[in-house]
């Protein structure tokens, strides 16, 4: 039951913009293209973050990622991107 709530309540958070975090290993190779081409939505991405930390002390490396802004002309749910 409560998976479901969470469910709902995702569907009814509503935005123009999305972030999230892409992960070389885990996205396909031509994964901007799908975004600009076959979804041809707006996409901000950073260059690839392959030097950050997790901490000071340790100097453990996080996973190379991109960090990615989505543009969409309407208000779109969780669900809908």
């Amino acid at each position: 039951m409560a998976e479901q709530e969470k469910t709902i309540k995702q569907d009814k958070t509503r935005a123009k913009d999305w972030t999230f975090i892409v992960y070389p290993e885990s996205a396909p190779e031509n994964w901007r293209s799908i975004l600009a081409d076959k979804l041809q939505v707006k996409a901000i991405i950073s260059p690839l973050h392959d030097k950050d930390i997790l901490d000071d002390v340790e100097q453990t490396p996080k996973k190379a990622h991109y960090h990615v802004i989505l543009r969409f002309d309407n208000q779109k749910s969780f669900n809908q991107i």
